[in-house]
């Protein structure tokens, strides 16, 4: 890696040199995100000779990674063009990285992330991502991490303005090609336009005869349909074949399964974005030998979590139903026993 790198290095504390005053073996203005209670982060700083890097092991869980601070989200008011450079490695060649870039707007709300995902090997390695910011985004918070289970090593995360000419040449635009056609030999729809070298006359027989039978009724919304065209995305919302774009109002089904051994620490499952699910319910069954406890939490960011309702009480062999009455973005369930038990834990949500 070029060393020029790190002095125009945006991201704080993106080599991880600082440690945390307020998190123990964790490096300043990170923090961790995702995993579940099997998932592990092991922050080494003090090998003599070997640079910082945070190692994350995950098992079971969607997703394991790290998260800046909302205090070290990288200021991006004053340049659009970004680089972002990541270094990482990882324990086997077929292993998913992952990129998620949270941004927030001058007024300070913070839009849908833009998600990336990258093959990562067992060689230390540079992933790169070139950004373009919209004139309207003050800042951009960083979380990154790995895919389904395995190890991930980062060692370094690295952002820099690009200058309006570097972004010229990192991006090569394709020279037009026009493709001269000699002969047509059937007749098709024409997706793309193209240029003729000269007039072709086409000799197509035209004649046509039949039957045409018509049926006035009325029009009924089950049975007929109508399509709609349109120039403009307002009122009506078009794409730029000018077909109109809807949405398709119905029910969705999400489900998902999650088995675990309940103790006397206090554990929690897996971190679950219902943003798009408004109907959500846990169902838990004790098929364990003692008696458990769960209880329901929710979080506007995956970080800060707060109880929603009352502990509830599972016996041997018995199933209850924990339903969140208010609505984050983020829910997960906690759950504790007297002595190891084992219990079943069923997500399922409407939309």
């Amino acid at each position: 890696m070029r060393k020029f790198m790190a002095s125009f290095n945006k991201v704080s504390n993106g080599n991880f040199l600082v440690k945390s005053g307020a998190q123990a073996a964790f490096p300043e203005g990170w923090l961790q995100i995702a995993g579940n209670q099997e998932s592990s982060w092991i922050f080494k700083s003090e090998l003599p000779g070997v640079p910082p890097c945070l190692e994350i092991s995950n098992v079971t869980a969607i997703r394991s990674g790290i998260i800046q601070s909302v205090e070290a989200s990288l200021d991006v008011s004053k340049s659009k063009e970004w680089m972002i450079v990541i270094i990482l490695k990882a324990d086997s060649p077929d292993r998913k990285a992952y990129l998620r870039i949270f941004p927030k707007s001058l007024k300070g709300a913070v839009c849908q992330p833009w998600e990336y995902c990258f093959d990562s090997g067992v060689a230390k390695e540079q992933i790169k991502q070139v950004l373009g910011v919209g004139p309207d985004i003050q800042s951009l918070r960083l979380e990154t991490g790995i895919l389904g289970p395995g190890v991930l090593n980062i060692y370094q995360i690295i952002a820099y303005k690009l200058s309006p000419q570097l972004t010229k040449r990192r991006v090569k635009k394709p020279k037009p090609k026009v493709c001269h056609i000699n002969s047509i030999q059937s007749i098709g729809e024409i997706i793309k336009p193209i240029q003729l070298a000269a007039p072709i006359p086409l000799k197509l027989p035209l004649g046509f005869q039949g039957n045409v039978n018509a049926d006035v009724r009325n029009l009924s919304p089950n049975r007929d349909k109508v399509q709609i065209y349109g120039s403009h995305q307002v009122p009506i919302a078009t794409s730029a074949s000018g077909r109109v774009q809807v949405e398709i109002n119905g029910r969705g089904f999400y489900e998902s399964l999650e088995d675990v051994t309940a103790g006397k620490t206090m554990a929690s499952t897996i971190t679950r974005d219902i943003s798009a699910l408004p109907r959500c319910s846990f169902a838990v069954w004790n098929y364990g030998e003692h008696l458990a406890y769960v209880q329901a939490e929710l979080s506007p960011d995956g970080i800060h979590w707060t109880e929603e309702g009352e502990p509830k009480e599972i016996r041997l062999g018995k199933l209850v139903i924990v339903t969140p009455k208010h609505y984050l973005r983020y829910t997960r369930l906690t759950y504790q026993a007297e002595e190891l038990t084992g219990l079943r834990i069923w997500v399922q949500a409407q939309n």
